[in-house]
């Protein structure tokens, strides 16, 4: 067996020792192939003394070489300490998509900067590795991948700078997202059942070593914790799940867990095989295998990375050797429970041992390579799973004790799965009572809260019909001053005059809205329906404002514009709302247009009302909240208001069988908010 898998990697590792001459030089992306491998066409120079930067590698493209031989489609450098520049030339087909990923197949390395050039010539830089925090890469993927919109027809060259304390293996590919997305697919349904399998295997032995309380269980879990971990670390799917932003310990996860999970089979190997007994000589090297992995499992955090992978490596590598030689001579000694641990053992150090040698660049790196530890893992656990039930046979007659045992464990574990249900259904109970009794207290306050709000409105309204009076007497005496005055008065008592009326106008104007505000919920409320003419409609809201703001509204409205048949009252409340709004959030030194004109929506012959401002415009979100009643937005802090006014002025253009919303206002600044009014509409009930 392990001949035949020696066989395979050296196969893989010679072939494609010649590489054709004449390839395209620039990556092609087409329609019709959803992804392209990127050093199929790439150039890759490595910068020993770390010192280029971008500028200076554009400056000297004669340094880039293709890569050559086995490593044509991925580059495997070890644990070179250098940085790898990787110089990508594309090409896109006329009818190729403009969405593309490029994809870095492995998540390991520490920094991965993307260089394009801009239009401005300057080179934009985007990182990702595991040196960057989950949340700042640019792509939410377990590998590292590089979101890209390439223009039909165009031709490119980027650039790579990888750099990485561990090993430098570079995959390569371009995507297209669906064909990302459905590659995904797969692999993400086989990783869910390689580790939930693990996870089944670790939960078993987990119990049985609570059971019977035999270490091998316990040694056995840890090996599978150590390789699981390691391998959800390798693949991506650690800061991805479990850890996201945790740079440092995504970092140094994956040389962890193989030093945890090598640590854990060296523990294994010593009790399954009994080597202190039968082979004392390789007893004492797997305990000197066995401190270097402690170490390396304990002090590991604080070493370098470069310093812990190698050992890691190393380590893991020379313990492949010694454990499938121990286990060959227990099998020749008689040892029966040696035989299936010789199958899965040698499978997973196999896979070990080819891992350690891609890592430092004496294999080649592909689908072989890169998965086959996480293949002899599989086989390796189900094989030791079975030479544990086999040695449990074999030990079975002469252990009547340890089987009692297991069986009192077992029951205790049933009784107390048991209590565990009974706590699990009183606190159930509990807890639903504990949420009923606060859903009490939360209706509770919202009634407080609705009879707060009705106590509100009905004091404004009360307060709004006291002010009436008051303000027809001042109405009444103004008149008269202007009766008694010399007609034509003088201009400064005329100009008095005028600003007592508009000041009255305005204060009307809002006791109308004062007084609308508490019948927005009455559905039976009917308007004073009326032909309406939309130009002295405007002239009546210049007279609303004040001298300032009505310099600063600017009326645009279409000839011939029909008359409207509508409630004046209601419609003038609704206009002076929405300019009202307009000149509030706009700069003092802004103007604020009003446009109408007649147009058509959903088929109906209708009124176009736009008022458009120069302010910060509305919040991406905010576009309906803006409308909800007593609602304002973050924007509007230090402003005026109690969140009525856009809330009325869409209620009363829904009772005219209108509609008002925000238009979108792409590349400008300001809102505009656009009503569109009925020609025809009934008595508006």
């Amino acid at each position: 067996m392990f001949v035949s898998l020696f066989a395979a990697c050296a196969g893989l590792f010679f072939a494609g020792l010649c590489v054709a001459d004449g390839r395209s030089a620039d990556v092609p992306l087409v329609l019709l192939n959803g992804r392209a491998d990127a050093f199929l066409y790439s150039g890759v120079w490595l910068d020993s003394g770390k010192r280029a930067d971008i500028v200076d590698v554009v400056a000297h493209p004669e340094r880039f070489t293709p890569p050559e031989g086995p490593e044509e489609q991925v580059i495997n450098a070890g644990y070179k300490d250098a940085i790898v520049w990787i110089r990508v030339p594309v090409h896109v087909a006329a009818d190729a998509p403009r969405d593309w990923l490029l994809e870095v197949g492995y998540p390991t390395l520490d920094q991965v900067t993307l260089y394009r050039r801009e239009a401005s010539g300057q080179w934009r830089a985007v990182e990702s590795g595991d040196f960057v925090p989950r949340s700042r890469r640019p792509f939410e993927h377990h590998n590292l991948v590089f979101p890209l919109l390439l223009e039909p027809g165009a031709e490119e060259v980027m650039f790579l700078r990888v750099e990485s304390q561990g090993n430098l293996t570079i995959p390569l590919t371009f995507w297209q997202p669906k064909d990302l997305l459905a590659a995904d697919r797969s692999l993400y349904a086989w990783q869910a059942l390689y580790f939930g399998a693990l996870l089944a295997l670790l939960s078993y032995n987990l119990m049985l070593f609570l059971a019977i309380r035999d270490p091998l269980y316990l040694t056995y879990s840890l090996m599978v914790l150590g390789m699981g971990s390691g391998l959800l670390t390798m693949k991506g799917f650690g800061s991805l799940l479990l850890w996201g932003d945790a740079v440092s310990l995504d970092n140094v996860a994956f040389p962890l867990s193989l030093a945890l999970c090598g640590l854990a089979g060296a523990l294994f190997t010593r009790r399954f095989l009994d080597s202190r007994h039968r082979a004392p000589l390789l007893d004492r090297v797997v305990l000197v295998l066995t401190a270097l992995f402690a170490v390396e499992t304990l002090s590991g955090y604080w070493l370098p990375y470069a310093l812990l992978a190698r050992l890691v490596s190393a380590t893991g590598l020379c313990f492949s050797v010694v454990a499938v030689v121990l286990a060959l001579q227990s099998l020749i000694r008689g040892q029966r429970s040696a035989r299936l641990f010789l199958a899965g053992w040698l499978l997973l150090l196999v896979g070990v041992a080819v891992t350690a040698l891609r890592n430092f660049g004496w294999l080649p790196t592909n689908a072989l390579t890169s998965n086959i530890m996480q293949i002899g893992s599989a086989l390796e656990m189900l094989l030791l799973s079975l030479a544990l039930a086999d040695r449990i046979n074999s030990l079975r007659q002469e252990k009547d004790l340890a089987h009692a045992d297991a069986v009192r464990a077992e029951r205790k574990l049933v009784d107390t799965l048991r209590d565990w249900g009974v706590s699990l259904e009183r606190e159930v109970v509990r807890q639903t009572h504990e949420l009923r009794q606060a859903n009490l207290r939360l209706a509770a306050s919202e009634a407080i809260e609705r009879r707060g709000r009705e106590e509100q409105t009905h004091f404004i309204a009360m307060i709004a019909h006291d002010i009436r009076t008051p303000l027809a007497i001042i109405k009444a005496a103004v008149q008269s001053l202007q009766d008694m005055d010399a007609s034509p008065p003088p201009p400064e008592h005329q100009k008095r005059y005028d600003r007592i009326q508009r000041a009255l106008q305005r204060l009307n104007a809002l006791l109308e809205i004062a007084l609308m505000q508490d019948r927005t919920n009455v559905d039976d409320w009917r308007m004073e329906m009326a032909e309406i003419q939309l130009g002295a409609l405007t002239e009546e809201l210049l007279q609303l404002l004040s001298p300032a703001d009505e310099a600063r509204l600017c009326c645009r409205l279409a000839d011939g514009l029909p008359a409207l048949r509508g409630d004046p009252r209601m419609l003038r409340v609704m206009l002076l709302n929405i300019v009202e709004n307009a000149l509030k959030y706009s700069p003092r030194e802004s103007d604020v247009r009003l446009e109408i004109e007649t147009g058509i929506h959903a088929g109906s012959a209708g009124v176009f009302i736009r008022v458009i401002d120069h302010g910060p415009g509305i919040a991406p979100g905010q576009e309906e909240r803006i409308f909800q009643k007593y609602y304002r937005s973050p924007d509007a802090v230090g402003q005026p208001g109690l969140g009525i006014g856009l809330f009325l002025a869409r209620f009363i253009c829904r009772r005219h069988g209108g509609i008002l919303h925000v238009v979108a206002r792409s590349g400008e600044l300001g809102a505009c908010f656009e009503a569109w009014l009925p020609l025809e509409k009934g008595d508006g009930a």
